[in-house]
């Protein structure tokens, strides 16, 4: 079975995290960074943890999230999608 092709989103998720620290948002975004540049075994396991970590992220800050930083996050769980597509980003509050 062929996998899909995920595109780096790595900088817009290095972005989003500098965006969400600017904002105030120091203490929510440690989670996010520590899963986002760990090690992980497979791309599948990267891609699902760092999703996870992407939407709890943004369920914690909800509308504290700034919309360019949100946007950023939404667009690199668009590609974590393409793996792992039941990882959704919530609506803001």
């Amino acid at each position: 079975m062929l996998q899909p092709f995920v595109s780096n989103f790595f900088p817009n998720l290095r972005a989003a995290i500098a965006g969400a620290r600017e904002a105030g948002l120091d203490s929510l975004v440690r989670d996010l960074e520590s899963a986002s540049f760990a090690a992980y075994t497979t791309s599948s396991e990267l891609l699902g943890e760092v999703g996870a970590a992407i939407v709890a992220f943004m369920r914690a800050g909800g509308s504290n999230i700034p919309a360019p930083v949100r946007s950023q996050l939404v667009s690199c769980l668009s590609e974590v999608q393409k793996v792992w597509p039941e990882l959704r980003a919530p609506h803001a509050h």
